[in-house]
């Protein structure tokens, strides 16, 4: 049995979804997805967008009336097609009864699983909600029907949390069900890294599920297709999911959520789900079920889960306060999640193997892997750069083009309770009732793809003192590193960039002043601040008891701007936390500067006519002023002659990335070009070039889609030449409010989070063009130096602590 993610927030839509799925060449479950606003309790924000017109990604159950809902429904639901309410929710009562009331039955989520990974509830709090949610299920469910619960604790964070973990919590979760008056659930598990342990986990699942669920409880297991980075291309992308249904079949799941080819880029169609239940359920038609294991064999991962749940059990006979205690004294602990609940000790990697395994695993009663030693071994610190690895592993293997698959998943060896070993994962269910109101009974099932290839050996990390400063090496990454502040500071070579940068600033202000633009003093602090950049994050400041943000850009300001200074420019500060393996590319810095320009009504020709005349005007002041400082660099005028002569080359997204592909780099055409892409662009030049055109989804909600060409930017990037990559960024910019809310929500932003920016939107906010000139990225190439630390006073790399 398959099913869809899928949520719309009007009703014709979401019915439509309903009746294409229903329709669809397979035995599918229903869903209706909740919207954000109401997973977090805003209702007044998704009526808000409703009277407005504002598309939701999702359904608000809790805001159309029950009677909507049940015409919605009216003719879709029935004995051989349930539908399934589907949010994300620690405070799910409000959705509890609606879904009641609109004669649904079934739903999904859990204490810990709607809580650790979403945000900030405090772990008590979700448990009472839960506790409350479940018992109002089993009392408001229509008479004659049997309300049903899944946990979603299999699936923790998506990717890289060892399956013993994920086993135990799907479980615990399904016992705090039980216990508050549930007698239909559902456990979940997420196809992860390796195939074989992929079987038995799911295998270990429905053992355990039988070991400590009461007989008289219908249960059954569903998988999920992938939680993590997803492969890029259609090809990959489909692989994944035909393994998944493989491994739904093979290890016994009876019902397996989807996920399309789309889902990579952007928010799948209802066609492009139809065709993910299609050929998933085909790839399962086609696959014959796993052999079940003997009896006594006790796989890997059965011992892990059992050994998370006894030592859980241990701590109370109350499942909830028991989860409580158990996170509070690292018993339970999730690799990577930053909840303020959890302990943060545990640490998890890929193993040779392929398969998910503990390197450190704190209070935890579990022991790290060994790989076959007596004890286990002190291993080097895991890296940002070796979990961005590990993170993109599995995307990178499908997406591969040469791979050839082997038919069936490798299982890892059993140690039988004599000793002795045996092949397979774990014993069956044991005795059950059906799988539950419709949600379980089919097929589905493992990968056929090989063990993924080797990620890194055991790291340890001892938070929280242990700080990534291991950097990726090649060709475009150096290795230096700033040397201490005071003799830095003492340095000719910093002096000289220095009197460079003054001029550059100098040039910069005279250029723009006469060109009628007004210098303001950007905010350094606001509720909310830019969410693009690659990966960087912001850093979160107590604003008076509220959550703000120290700016990444201050785009947002310089439209709102717009209403009393219509070409205004700002030389900003800017503080994005990159992620640490980006200090070795020379090109970033934690604190930097931006000459961020604005100009209302104007174009991207506008714009970019302004950046080129910015840059020359720039370069030409100082090898006027200072030549002989750019001469003690090693700088040759003849570097900058076709930029001094005003020539500047342009070319598309789509021209840049086939000239990459041709070179053999492997450039996705969904994505900004990559920074190594963008070195070996601009070694090829001997002149500064625009790129234009990225597609949407590769930048921010406030780049304006061209309305001639849907999907297509009305942006652009300025790449110098001599492999200093990009030093401008810039594009027209979204102004209409049901535009900008819609775009935020594709680019998975809460516009509840936008709402001074919103506000304005609402009254108007002034069509324009703009543009960032990174200042240190300005200076490194009027210098010529190797990297941006040389050219900052007070350098900050990414992952370095510095003062």
């Amino acid at each position: 049995m398959v099913q869809p993610r899928m949520g719309f927030g009007d009703p014709r839509r979401m019915r439509a979804g309903l009746e294409r799925t229903k329709a669809a060449v397979a035995t599918t479950v229903g869903t209706l997805t909740i919207d954000s606003y109401t997973r977090v309790g805003d209702h007044a924000a998704a009526r808000a967008a409703l009277a407005e017109g504002v598309p939701l990604n999702g359904y608000p159950i809790a805001t159309h009336s029950a009677e909507s809902t049940r015409e919605l429904l009216a003719g879709v639901l029935d004995a051989g097609f349930p539908v399934q309410v589907r949010h994300g929710s620690s405070r799910p009562e409000a959705i509890v009864r609606a879904l009641a009331a609109a004669g649904l039955d079934a739903t999904e989520g859990g204490p810990v699983s709607y809580c650790l990974p979403y945000g900030r509830t405090p772990l008590a709090e979700s448990v009472e909600n839960w506790a409350r949610s479940c018992e109002l299920l089993t009392t408001l469910v229509p008479a004659g029907r049997v309300p049903h619960l899944e946990s979603f604790g299999g699936c923790m964070l998506g990717q890289l949390c060892p399956p013993g973990l994920l086993v135990a919590l799907s479980l615990l979760e399904g016992m705090f069900f039980v216990r508050h008056g549930l007698r239909s659930v559902s456990l979940s598990y997420a196809q992860q890294t390796d195939p074989g342990q992929d079987v038995e986990a799911v295998r270990a699942l429905r053992r355990l599920a039988g070991e400590f669920l009461p007989r008289d409880v219908e249960r059954h297991v569903v998988l999920y297709t992938y939680m993590g980075v997803f492969p890029h291309t259609e090809r990959g992308a489909t692989r994944l999911l035909e393994a998944s249904a493989r491994l739904a079949v093979t290890a016994g799941a009876q019902r397996l959520i989807v996920k399309t080819a789309a889902e990579a880029h952007r928010i799948p169609t209802v066609a492009e789900n139809v065709r993910a239940l299609e050929t998933a359920a085909a790839a399962a038609a086609l696959t014959a079920p796993g052999r079940e294991p003997e009896r006594s064999a006790d796989s890997e991962v059965y011992r892990e889960a059992r050994a998370f749940v006894e030592a859980v059990l241990e701590l109370g006979d109350d499942p909830g306060r028991a989860l409580r205690t158990a996170f509070a004294r690292g018993v339970l602990d999730v690799p990577y999640c930053l909840h303020p609940d959890n302990a943060g000790r545990s640490r998890s990697f890929v193993a040779a193997d392929g398969r998910l395994r503990w390197s450190r695993t704190g209070a935890m009663p579990v022991a790290p892997y060994a790989a076959g030693r007596r004890a286990p071994a002190r291993a080097p610190a895991m890296t940002s750069d070796g979990l961005l690895a590990a993170l993109g592993g599995v995307a990178g293997r499908y997406d591969a083009p040469h791979e050839q698959p082997h038919e069936r998943p490798r299982e890892q060896p059993q140690r039988r309770s004599d000793g002795a070993q045996a092949a397979g994962a774990a014993a069956p269910d044991g005795a059950a009732g059906p799988a539950g109101p419709g949600l379980g009974g089919a097929r589905a099932t493992p990968s056929a793809h090989p063990v993924p290839p080797p990620v890194c050996d055991p790291p340890v990390c001892d938070p929280p003192l242990c700080v990534p400063v291991l950097l990726r090496t090649g060709a475009d990454m150096d290795l230096q590193t700033p040397p201490p502040l005071g003799e830095h500071l003492r340095s000719p070579q910093l002096r000289s960039a220095m009197l460079v940068q003054q001029e550059a600033l100098h040039a910069a202000r005279r250029f723009l002043r006469g060109e009628g633009f007004v210098e303001l003093l950007p905010p350094l602090v606001g509720p909310v601040t830019d969410p693009g950049g690659r990966g960087a994050k912001a850093l979160d400041v107590d604003y008076y008891g509220q959550p703000y943000k120290l700016m990444t850009s201050a785009i947002l300001y310089k439209q709102a701007s717009l209403k009393g200074f219509p070409r205004l420019f700002y030389i900003a500060p800017n503080v994005r936390v990159e992620p640490p393996e980006t200090a070795g590319t020379g090109r970033h810095l934690v604190e930097f500067h931006q000459i961020d320009v604005e100009l209302a009504g104007g174009s991207r020709a506008d714009a970019q006519e302004i950046a080129a005349g910015l840059l020359t005007h720039v370069v030409e002041h100082v090898w006027t002023a200072v030549p002989e400082v750019l001469r003690e660099l090693g700088r040759d005028e003849l570097d900058f002659a076709e930029l001094r002569s005003g020539k500047f080359d342009s070319c598309t997204h789509e021209e840049a990335v086939a000239r990459l592909l041709g070179q053999g780099h492997p450039q996705s055409p969904d994505a900004e070009i990559d920074w190594a892409g963008e070195k070996v662009l601009s070694l090829e030049a001997d002149r500064p070039f625009f790129i234009n055109d990225y597609p949407k989804g590769s930048r921010g909600f406030y780049d304006r889609e061209d309305p001639e060409r849907p999907g297509v930017l009305r942006n652009f990037d300025l790449i110098a030449h001599g492999g200093f990559g990009e030093l401008v960024s810039g594009s027209e910019r979204e102004s209409g409010y049901a535009t900008i809310v819609t775009r935020m929500r594709e680019s998975g932003e809460n516009p509840a989070k936008y709402a001074w920016y919103l506000d304005l939107a609402r009254e108007g906010i002034e069509p324009s063009a703009g543009f960032g000139m990174g200042l240190q990225r300005l200076v490194r190439f009027l210098t010529g130096l190797d990297a941006l630390w040389q050219v900052s006073a007070y350098p900050k790399l990414p992952g370095v602590i510095a003062p």
